[in-house]
């Protein structure tokens, strides 16, 4: 069990709710109730799912992903929190009210933690976590702490300095701080903890690289006189994977900190090397475990009661970002950060969903459990698109496959994958507004698409398409230099009206109907014939388009 250090009393104690709650700060959660005086024990932080049954786990702070503050089932739930051993609960308003809760609190003996909206359930647990911790580590040095343990780091620091501390990679993205209690704090610091993020400024930017390109610690400039910001890169070799940032009084001996700082440093890239390698092997085990129930019909029952999916039915999602990024190394770490976000992105919108990767696809396996499930999951898929494309930095596209029994999952997943595929097209054609909630469809949404898309996928297998007569426009295109194929194409699409033809193709009408003109005696094709149309339609317009399209997505 973690200890707290009583410094006046020279002895250890068990860490309680109210002192993580102290160390975690009013920034990241505050103690809205309190039960046995804030003083039962914590022993760790569990993501609780609020439609299973919870693990047993003595003293856990239950982080209550997905909880409906306006659930009649509330007082059970928390009755089995309380009867499993937990001491808390971690919990989003996200604008609701919480007097529900707050009530039912109460009625279980269970304290109640409200979190702040803006800090990502994920990186609240490894908050948790540390929060436990800090003041046991005021004996340790910085090389006992365990590898990977960026909290742990950022404490012992803070405690050696008697600053706060926090730690970011190269892009200025915080990855942890010093959790300790009454902490130098500036609007910067508080700014970063809430975003992860250090705001993005000129000044900021500067300071970054300024660090980046320093041997040593570099002196930053504060606007509180009062305070002194120092910071280290943090380097493996030549590369930097980080640095190191520190907050104290202005008034503490200038220097006396460098050598922690230095040492930090050294310790911190061993700590990143270990966070970025654990990490890595931790995504290729989640997308190799993944795989079989997505591709291989064989394993897809076993794997799926593997992954924990207990529902009769699922549905799959397939996501890919747009456009394409053509560099092989650009695409690895493409679609690797597209993965990671949207991995993160289903611990908050959607727990229950299981995520994969294959080649340049994102997959979400979807439980589904009621009637009401599609359309939360829609609406989830929808936010959670918005959300990724932002952090992503390009737009996001999303087809949502058919309701299958776990059995049949492969067809859901070819459904998906046809339904992106036509949004994929789309956005190259510029027919998809990427502003708005079009991004994420179905089949039910985008209509006859995607059925003809599986026919003109089955005539090319049989190797009817493009088609001879395709092949002989084509031809005669080339050699005489003239555009009877781009003419055709256009009229059939603008539904042979011909003015409407010469306004798409930006010639004279005339040049069109001499052009229709001349297709009979050249070509020996009558367009007044509705099956000869149908048959030009598919060769020379979405025949070729759909093929070309497929290809970009598809094996």
């Amino acid at each position: 069990m973690v200890k707290y250090q009583d410094q006046s009393r020279g002895e250890d104690f068990l860490a309680t709710v109210t002192a993580v709650a102290d160390a975690a700060g009013l920034e990241v959660l505050k103690l809205v109730e309190v039960s046995g005086h804030g003083l039962e024990i914590a022993s760790g932080a569990v993501l609780f799912d609020p439609t299973a049954e919870p693990v047993t786990f003595p003293g856990g702070i239950a982080l209550a992903i997905g909880l409906q503050l306006g659930s009649p089932t509330l007082p059970a739930q928390l009755r089995s929190l309380k009867e499993a051993g937990y001491v808390a609960v971690a919990y989003k308003r996200n604008g609701a009210a919480d007097t529900a809760l707050r009530r039912a609190a109460r009625a279980s003996s269970l304290s109640l933690l409200r979190v702040s909206d803006a800090v990502p359930w994920n990186h609240l647990q490894e908050i948790m976590s540390a929060a436990i911790v800090p003041l046991g580590a005021l004996g340790r040095t910085l090389a006992d702490i365990r590898p990977g343990d960026l909290f742990d780091l950022a404490n012992a620091v803070a405690v050696q300095t008697g600053g706060a501390v926090a730690i970011s990679d190269p892009q200025q993205s915080i990855l942890a701080y010093s959790t300790l209690p009454e902490q130098p704090m500036d609007e910067t610091r508080r700014t970063s903890i809430l975003r992860l993020h250090v705001p993005h400024s000129k000044q900021n930017d500067a300071d970054y690289k300024r660090v980046h390109a320093a041997d040593g610690v570099v002196n930053v400039s504060t606007q509180e006189p009062e305070l002194r910001r120092l910071a280290i890169a943090i380097r493996a070799g030549g590369v930097v994977l980080g640095s190191l940032w520190l907050l104290e009084s202005a008034a503490s001996i200038e220097g006396e900190s460098d050598g922690t700082l230095r040492e930090a440093a050294a310790v911190a890239a061993l700590h990143l090397l270990h966070r970025q390698t654990s990490y890595a092997a931790s995504l290729t085990r989640q997308i190799d475990m993944v795989r079989p129930l997505l591709f291989d019909a064989n394993r897809v029952e076993l794997t799926a009661a593997r992954l924990g999916i207990s529902t009769a039915t699922v549905r799959v999602a397939a996501l890919s970002a747009w456009p394409a990024l053509k560099s092989a190394p650009n695409t690895l770490r493409s679609r690797m950060r597209l993965f990671e976000i949207v991995r993160a992105s289903c611990a908050v919108r959607l727990p229950s969903a299981v995520c994969g990767l294959a080649d340049n696809i994102v997959y979400l396996v979807l439980p589904q459990s009621d009637a009401n499930t599609a359309a939360f999951q829609n609406n989830a898929v929808r936010h959670l698109v918005r959300s990724a494309s932002k952090l992503l930095g390009r737009p996001l596209l999303a087809g949502l496959g058919m309701e299958s029994p776990v059995a049949s999952l492969q067809t859901s997943r070819v459904d998906a994958e046809a339904v992106l595929s036509e949004q994929l097209w789309q956005a190259d054609e510029r027919r998809l507004d990427l502003e708005s909630d079009n991004v994420v469809a179905d089949r039910a949404s985008l209509g006859p698409a995607p059925y003809m898309r599986e026919i003109l996928v089955r005539l090319r297998k049989e190797g009817l398409l493009p088609g001879i007569f395709a092949e002989r426009i084509a031809a005669y295109d080339v050699l005489k230099k003239t555009g009877f194929g781009a003419t055709i194409r256009t009229y059939l699409d603008c539904a042979c009206n011909a003015i409407s033809t010469a306004a798409a193709l930006g010639i004279h009408v005339n040049t069109v109907r001499y052009r229709l003109s001349r297709v009979e005696p050249l070509f020996g094709l009558d367009l007044a014939d509705p099956e000869t149309r149908l048959l030009l339609w598919l060769q020379l317009g979405v025949g070729t388009t759909v093929l070309k399209r497929d290809e970009k997505l598809l094996p």
